[in-house]
């Protein structure tokens, strides 16, 4: 098994309640919609951090730091590309906040997301919260939004199986505690396209993640994001498929193969679901590719035993 990243404690001095940690790369015109509403929410606060972290973009987001930062936003410049996971570690180790939220520099928060967050993580046990989103496109328009998983703000008692299946989490829409990454570990450079899905299912197996029953996040879907690149050619679900095993080596034995038998299915629900969805815009070339993906999922189902390892 690939390590696991080491996150470093943050150490207790001067210690905010709040890290906002947010990867850019050559994103500076999404970036320059973030920042306000973050700034809007945190800026008065003491106990907040707001860190841009730059990937070595050439579209100079230091220019939209220094114009929309009001002295309150600290860059730091990477000197290389390390690529989307190696930057999110970055991130983590960078915040010092208690809650950590990190807001890919194409996404974007909606009013009251960090009151509604933060009073969701009052008890200490929740290792992370979860509210609804939008999906948005490149201009902002509301393609979708996510539905609720429970109703009403608590504790989400079956986050860990509904984790292991598919990734129900938005990215800007979740919030962790910095002891729980430290707990944990850093994002798994390994699984280049679902790392994020396996680090909700392995926060789900550690503890209580509390779903917040509020739309208050927005997720960009855009044809420049790196997602989409993916989607054209089949390898969004190729990577699924590849890391179904570790994602579901978080739930107990006794149910890993019926949860690799169901995420699975899963799979061949969304690549059939994609595949339609990108014939209806002309897009022929992904739409084969994602129905391919979808045959292939189906064709590995009754061999669901050989991916729990």
């Amino acid at each position: 098994m690939a390590q696991v990243p080491t996150i470093p404690p943050a150490g207790a001095a001067d210690r905010p309640r709040w890290s906002v940690v947010i990867p850019a790369y050559n994103c500076a015109d999404f970036l320059a919609r973030a920042l306000p509403e973050v700034l809007d929410q945190l800026g008065d606060r003491d106990d907040a951090e707001i860190v841009v972290v730059d990937d070595a973009s050439n579209d100079h987001p230091e220019r939209v730091v220094d114009a929309l930062g009001e002295g309150r936003v600290r860059l730091v410049r990477g000197e290389r590309n390390l690529g989307a996971i190696a930057t999110f570690n970055r991130c983590v180790t960078e915040a010092k906040g208690d809650l950590v939220h990190l807001l890919h520099g194409d996404d974007e928060v909606l009013p009251g997301f960090y009151r509604a967050m933060e009073e969701a993580m009052e008890d200490p046990a929740a290792v992370a919260a979860v509210c609804r989103a939008q999906d948005i496109d490149a201009g902002g328009t509301t393609l979708y939004t996510t539905r609720s998983y429970r109703e009403g703000t608590g504790v989400w008692a079956d986050a860990l199986p509904t984790f292991a299946v598919s990734n129900r989490v938005r990215t800007p829409g979740i919030v962790v505690r910095r002891r729980a990454y430290e707990e944990v570990g850093g994002y798994r450079l390994d699984l280049p396209h679902a790392a994020d899905w396996e680090m909700w299912t392995r926060l789900a197996a550690h503890g209580p993640i509390v779903f917040v029953d509020e739309v208050l996040a927005r997720y960009r879907r855009h044809d420049g994001s790196h997602t989409s690149e993916l989607v054209r050619t089949g390898a969004n679900v190729r990577e699924r498929v590849e890391a179904i095993g570790t994602v579901c080596a978080h739930v107990p034995a006794e149910r890993r193969a019926a949860t690799v038998r169901r995420a699975l299915a899963y799979s061949v629900y969304f690549a059939g679901s994609t595949a339609l969805r990108r014939a209806r815009a002309g897009d022929w070339s992904a739409a084969g590719h994602q129905a391919r993906e979808a045959a292939r999922c189906g064709a590995l189902i009754p061999r669901a035993v050989e991916l729990t390892g």
